[in-house]
């Protein structure tokens, strides 16, 4: 799943940091995100924007596929 996250939001301009693992070293995915100390509210909202539709596409392809 995270790799599909981050094809994602890369497509869409965002780099995050989506990696796999964190429950117990197999399943659980968690997203990283490092935006800068000076990130004003128009930049935040454009990072959450991306990060949704980046999540959506990923949870809309997943489940078309099971």
């Amino acid at each position: 799943m995270h790799a599909r996250v981050k094809k994602a939001a890369l497509a869409l301009g965002l780099l995050c940091y989506p990696m796999g693992g964190t429950l117990d070293g197999a399943r659980g995915d968690h997203v990283l995100l490092a935006p800068p100390f000076i990130i004003d509210e128009i930049q935040l909202d454009e990072l959450v924007d991306k990060l949704g539709r980046a999540l959506e596409a990923t949870l809309s392809a997943v489940s078309a596929t099971t």
